[in-house]
């Protein structure tokens, strides 16, 4: 994909529209997450200023190990889910964005990046069907494997010359920085070397009104099951900016990445292989 001159020209039009007063609802936006919740941390003042916007879930929020359920107690994995998906339906409805907007890719929890190559033909048939102007989803940073995961998809699915008119941008999630969780930041990976562009003409902010404020305030409430994880997310300000575009066989940032330090099954060396497999099979296919 081109990411530098035609990758350019298209985040000054979609900004444009993001920032324009009153909204422009012409912009047509999939948002890309990893978990019911991920958008409304990221992502939560764009969804009210375009409550058209289709909201696909990469994963249903449930780890296969019951170890990480939060907000309990459940009697299935699948109980868990269902819980999750009906906390989603909610707290969007704060933002105005109906059921019908709402689509489920269906991966486990912290395993979505073993069927990637499946996930990116799945999300290409949403794509094509909509036709969005913009692509929002995680950056590529280290913090979650699904987070890292629906960054690869975003950015294998947009290389697609079909797709060649479609931004992809990144909204903040988490990752480490010396031995820390760091929330509401994006990361400035030295990997990106070249293909960095300079934030000042690449990123926005919103700092957020009182009652923009109170509204993430209910959306995150509305994730009863998560409060536990929520409680360390700022309602202050969302950051946004175009994707610069991954070199994904390279780790997002030197030493342990934070899912590393929790001591998960996944390992960032194995994840960028599942990532060149995937890529490989992408390039194959085109």
């Amino acid at each position: 994909m081109k990411w530098q001159a035609d990758a350019r020209i298209m985040w000054q039009e979609v900004s444009r529209q993001i920032l324009a007063v009153p909204s422009d609802n012409s912009l047509r936006l999939i948002v890309l997450a990893a978990h019911p919740d991920d958008e409304i941390i990221g992502a939560s003042e764009l969804l009210a200023r375009f409550p058209d916007s289709l909201v696909v879930y990469l994963t249903d929020g449930a780890p296969r190990d019951s170890r990480f359920w939060t907000g309990g107690p459940y009697d299935s994995r699948e109980h868990y889910a269902n819980t999750r998906r009906a906390e989603a339906i909610r707290a969007l409805s704060y933002a105005d964005i109906p059921k019908e907007n709402l689509c489920w890719l269906g991966a486990t929890d912290q395993e979505s990046s073993f069927e990637m190559s499946f996930f990116v033909a799945a999300f290409a048939s949403l794509l094509e069907r909509m036709q969005p102007d913009a692509i929002v989803t995680h950056s590529y940073e280290g913090g979650h494997p699904d987070h890292d995961t629906a960054a690869a998809i975003a950015q294998m699915t947009a290389s697609q010359d079909r797709f060649a008119n479609c931004a992809v941008v990144e909204m903040t999630s988490y990752h480490a920085r010396d031995g820390r969780c760091v929330t509401g930041e994006f990361l400035n990976s030295p990997q990106l070397g070249k293909q960095r562009l300079d934030t000042t003409t690449s990123e926005i902010a919103f700092d957020l009104s009182e009652s923009a404020r109170e509204r993430k305030r209910a959306m995150l409430g509305a994730h009863v099951s998560q409060e536990c994880v929520l409680e360390g997310f700022s309602v202050d300000r969302e950051r946004l900016r175009l994707s610069p575009g991954y070199d994904f066989s390279q780790p997002p940032h030197e030493g342990r990445l934070w899912y590393e330090s929790l001591g998960w099954p996944m390992t960032g060396a194995l994840w960028r292989e599942l990532a060149r497999t995937a890529n490989l099979q992408e390039r194959s296919c085109a």
